[in-house]
């Protein structure tokens, strides 16, 4: 039974310090665990049940400091899993748009990013996928890959 976990916010300090971290990989072996597909399932749950509605959530953002995120595909309205990613730019076309998050209540900030990214990652089966995105799919993964590298989008907030 999949179960919501607490999100942790900036709001409290030892909560920052875990969110300002840098996540490891996982490992082959952690997605043959139960406990980890569990909590695959329970990121998952807590993203579609969090109080504002999420474009994303990324694993550091619940205290498990591991690569992995999911977002909100604006395309298709189904989330998407992304583990151990690897984002590159396609192209130099950038877009500035105001971006929030769930770890940061009640702030908002424009920050300029890609706008066309591909991403290299596996699934919760192991399996090795490539993907290009663009436009607020492209900005999601970059934000909740942030995560992953302890950066928060208050850290690129452009200059009014």
């Amino acid at each position: 039974m999949t179960k919501g976990m607490k999100i942790l916010t900036i709001e409290d300090p030892k909560e920052e310090k875990i969110l300002r971290e840098k996540s490891t990989s996982v490992q082959e072996k952690e997605l043959k665990n139960k406990e980890f597909q569990q909590f695959l399932d329970d990121l998952l749950q807590t993203a579609i049940e969090s109080e504002e509605p999420a474009g994303g959530l990324a694993s550091p953002q619940v205290g498990i400091l591991k690569r992995v995120f999911y977002i909100l595909n604006y395309d298709t309205d189904k989330w998407e899993l992304f583990i151990n990613p690897i984002v590159e730019p396609v192209g130099f076309k950038k877009k500035a748009i105001a971006e929030a998050c769930l770890s940061i209540p009640n702030r908002e900030g424009k920050v300029e990013r890609n706008y066309r990214v591909k991403v290299k990652y596996i699934d919760r089966y192991g399996n090795r996928k490539t993907k290009k995105y663009e436009d607020l799919n492209a900005i999601s993964i970059q934000h909740e890959n942030d995560h992953l590298e302890g950066i928060l989008f208050t850290d690129k907030i452009l200059e009014e």
